[in-house]
């Protein structure tokens, strides 16, 4: 397990992972990027309601591509049940 340092707000973090540096390393500008995002666009002064805000827009970004997929999913999931029929039916 590696240790891979990232500046996210002003602040030094040490991130213990087993995935590339690099990559950490991204996810640390992404979070850095949508703090400042939040900063700009709300004017907020405290860096713990900046976190907190940038935390919930992050979640809920998650949820909506989770949502996305689970009906990707189901689409395919239709998609092979008809295949299905197809073949049934062509055989």
């Amino acid at each position: 397990m590696g240790v891979s340092e990232v500046y996210i707000y002003g602040d030094k973090y040490k991130i213990k992972t087993e995935g590339d540096d690099e990559y950490i390393k991204s996810i640390g500008s992404y979070v850095e990027a949508r703090m400042k995002e939040i900063e700009n666009s709300l004017h907020v002064l405290t860096t713990s309601k900046v976190a907190v805000m940038a935390a919930f827009n992050i979640a809920a970004e998650y949820f909506m591509l989770k949502e996305e997929i689970q009906q990707s999913k189901e689409a395919i999931e239709r998609l092979e049940r008809k295949l299905d029929e197809l073949e049934v039916n062509i055989g």
